[in-house]
This record gives C-alpha cells, sequence and structure tokens, in this order.
C-alpha cells in the first residue's frame, strides 16, 4: 500500500491529512474483511446445501433398501416357519422343503441390499474449509449425521460377515439343487439370514430416524 507523507505546515492540516489516510486504510481493512467475510459465508452455505442434497439421497436409499430387504425377509421367514412345523410334525426331508418351498412361493436364495451411503460432500467440505466456516451447532447437527452414517454401514457389513456362514451358505443353496440336505440343515441357514435381515433392519431404521430428526432440526433452525 502506498501512502504518501503530508505536506502540510500546520499542525492542523497535518492531523486532517492524517486522520484521513487512518480512515482510509481502516476503510480498505474493513472492505477487504467484508469481502472475506461474504466469501467464507457463501463457502458454507453452498456445503450445507450440497451436505443436505446428499444426506437427502442417502436417507431416499435407506427407505428403497429397508423396503427391499422388508420383501426378501417376509419371503424367507415364511420358509422357515413352514420348514419348522413340518419337522416338528415329523415330515420328511425332502417333503418338508418342498412343502417349504410351496409355501413361500420362491427357491431359495440370499438377496439382502446394504446402502451405500455417499459421502462425497462431506469429504469436498472438510477439504476445503467449508464446514470450519458453519456456526457450531450447524457444524455440531451435519457431524453427527455423518458419524453415524460410517458406524451404522460398517455394523451392517459387520453383521452379514460375521453372522451367516458364507461357506456353509454356498454349500447350503448347492445342496438344495442336488437335492442332498436335511430339513434341519436347511432350518438353521434361513434362521441365520432371518437373524441378519432382522438387525440390518433394525440398523437401518434407527439411522433413517436420526437422520430425518436431524434435518427437521435444520430446517426449524433456519425458520422453514
Amino acid at each position: 500500500m502506498h501512502v504518501e507523507v503530508p505536506k502540510s505546515h500546520s499542525f492542523k492540516e497535518f492531523a486532517g491529512e492524517y486522520i484521513m489516510i487512518v480512515v482510509s486504510i481502516l476503510t480498505a481493512l474493513a472492505l477487504e474483511n467484508a469481502v472475506h467475510r461474504y466469501h467464507q459465508s457463501h463457502k458454507a452455505h453452498e456445503a450445507a446445501r450440497n451436505l443436505d442434497a446428499e444426506i437427502a439421497v442417502n436417507i431416499a436409499e435407506i427407505r428403497s433398501a429397508i423396503r427391499s430387504n422388508d420383501g426378501e425377509l417376509t419371503r424367507i421367514g415364511k420358509l422357515g416357519e413352514v420348514l419348522l412345523a413340518d419337522i416338528k410334525a415329523g415330515l420328511g426331508d425332502k417333503e418338508a422343503i418342498k412343502h417349504a418351498m410351496q409355501e413361500s412361493g420362491s427357491t431359495f436364495g440370499f438377496n439382502i441390499t446394504i446402502p451405500s451411503l455417499q459421502r462425497e460432500a462431506w469429504d469436498v467440505a472438510v477439504a476445503n474449509q467449508a464446514l470450519s466456516y458453519m456456526p457450531q451447532d450447524q457444524l455440531q447437527r451435519y457431524a453427527r449425521q455423518y458419524a453415524n452414517m460410517r458406524d451404522v454401514q460398517a455394523m451392517l457389513n459387520v453383521t452379514g460377515n460375521s453372522f451367516v456362514d458364507l461357506p456353509s451358505l454356498a454349500d447350503t443353496m448347492s445342496n438344495m439343487k442336488t437335492g442332498d440336505i436335511s430339513a434341519r440343515e436347511l432350518y438353521r441357514t434361513v434362521n441365520q439370514l432371518v437373524f441378519v435381515y432382522e438387525q440390518n433392519g433394525s440398523n437401518m431404521r434407527s439411522l433413517e430416524k436420526l437422520l430425518v430428526e436431524e434435518q427437521q432440526k435444520a430446517r426449524k433452525a433456519a425458520g422453514h
């Protein structure tokens, strides 16, 4: 910044020119600071808009996964109920399995849907420091939502890998095709799958509830 030395001869003139220079400098700094704050506010607002959109997509994906898995749970749960009743009734393996398959209206299989839960908008907001420009309560809301999405997604993956014996499941499916399987063996496998569907469904519903509640708080705070 170029500052000219006052050329006044009297103290009064010198003081007046000095004050004008100081005021000019302070005004320039204030304007610069205002522009900087505007850019920060704009960046935070844009990040919030992207985060809200991404969370809305994730909520929709969670709901879609819940519907799909509920259908699969109903199907395989029916198979297990009929199979157990026939086992208790003393029906032979082939007859019990055939009856259970007919009643459930499908072949035996495992088709569980796990939502991907996007987080690109969060990663971008972290990388460009937009999160640091947000009010603390807004930042905490987003942090809670993304932390819960991360934790639940980990639990969904762990539930499937920990509670389903995948090699045994593959053997069961192969044995179903060849007819070399007992009703009790099939029932044990069905029970494992029912447990996984129920646990994952419970976790996804809890996450959906939290995300929706946090979004409602955000809209309320914004006066919408």
